[in-house]
């Protein structure tokens, strides 16, 4: 009779309990990057760090623009390429996935970024160790 009280109780414990890992970025990140992303007045990448160097100088020159159809616009002094994203969930992550022209230097960018944090300037995406960071202008 013991046995069994105690085991009902454990069951109940177990079943009752909350897994602390299940702290990841809720769905309603998604409408919060995109909202982030779709800053009226642009982003511009302020960190960007892909396969070890840190290649921000060779991008923060560009302002990229976000629109609600799923199209994104980088422009540089008179050049402007032109690319798509979609932010969504997988495997229970935030993830923007960008995809810029192969001919591009932009081309970089094209990848699936994992959601990392947000503050009210500033975003951030994971890669693999690869980072991205998009600032507000």
């Amino acid at each position: 009779m013991r046995q069994l009280i105690f085991m009902l109780c454990l069951s109940v414990g177990i079943l009752s309990c909350q897994k602390d890992d299940d702290v990841s970025p809720t769905i309603n990140s998604i409408s919060s990057v995109n909202e982030f992303l779709r800053t009226q007045n642009g982003l511009r990448i302020t960190e960007l760090i892909e396969e070890g160097p840190n290649k921000t100088t060779q991008f923060s020159q560009y302002l990229f623009v976000f629109y609600e159809n799923g199209t994104v616009t980088a422009t540089q002094a008179s050049e402007t390429i032109n690319g798509t994203y979609l932010v969504f969930r997988d495997d229970n992550r935030t993830e923007l996935r960008m995809t810029f022209p192969s001919n591009s230097i932009l081309f970089e960018l094209s990848d699936d970024w994992y959601f990392i944090s947000q503050n009210a300037t500033t975003i951030r995406f994971d890669d693999n160790g690869d980072i991205v960071q998009f600032q507000k202008q």
